[in-house]
């Protein structure tokens, strides 16, 4: 599981129990901490997600990585404010992420946001439009490809993607492992810990991890409660 600091530390402020706690505070588990920061769960690996190459590779340069992060998610999309020239060009920017993050040492987590083939079509298939597009290059060069496909979780496409990425991943990069996207409230959509679930027991068998988004909404506030329901769902194995 990937998670970033704020949404471990707003399930925690939501009650989380001690055995979730001890399920996300596991090394396999990945937790996005800023370098001046300490890590919200102590045991779990710390991660720290960029938007852009040219950030990663000033905070390279300038020494702002911490000595304890084992990889870096180069989250590049419209969204997020990655630069024109990076967006232009998405694979050939993946392409020297990895190569640079390589250099250093750290695994490469490739994040390319579906934004990047283009507007969202109107039947859905967006992971379609975006393979079509050939952005699942990014993973021959990465250690892990994180497929963006949230606005789909709980449903039958979802799941037909996460299959159709296993193994185009497996193809392009036979070692490289696979993440999908989940989110409690994907692009202000509020979905539910039963959708979070069902996307879930539908690709965990194909799937190496996920990332668990528990985002801000336009008011400022997170849903964790629905994660902490979804995450009680998968420690129990019941739906």
């Amino acid at each position: 599981m990937m998670l970033l600091d704020h949404a471990v530390l707003d399930m925690q402020a939501a009650g989380a129990s001690s055995a979730l706690v001890h399920f996300m505070d596991q090394p396999q588990n990945l937790v996005s901490t800023p370098r001046h920061k300490a890590k919200p769960l102590r045991n779990a690996t710390r991660i720290q997600v960029f938007n852009s190459y040219a950030n990663i590779a000033r905070a390279l340069a300038d020494h702002r990585i911490a000595a304890d992060t084992r990889a870096i998610v180069y989250d590049n999309e419209l969204s997020t404010g990655t630069p024109a020239t990076e967006v232009e060009n998405p694979v050939r920017y993946c392409r020297l992420t990895g190569q640079l993050l390589h250099r250093y040492g750290l695994k490469y987590i490739a994040s390319p946001g579906f934004d990047l083939s283009g507007r969202r079509p109107a039947n859905a298939e967006w992971f379609q439009q975006f393979v079509r597009a050939e952005l699942m290059r990014c993973g021959r060069y990465a250690d892990y490809l994180d497929i963006q496909d949230q606005l789909m979780e709980g449903t039958s496409i979802y799941a037909q993607d996460a299959q159709d990425a296993a193994m185009l991943l497996h193809h392009i990069n036979p070692r490289a492992k696979l993440l999908m996207g989940l989110s409690t409230s994907p692009s202000g959509q509020l979905d539910t810990s039963g959708q979070l679930w069902r996307a879930y027991r539908d690709t965990s068998r194909f799937v190496n991890g996920y990332w668990l988004n528990v985002p801000h909404n336009v008011s400022g506030h997170s849903r964790p409660s629905v994660a902490l329901q979804f995450l009680q769902k998968v420690v129990t194995k019941t739906g």
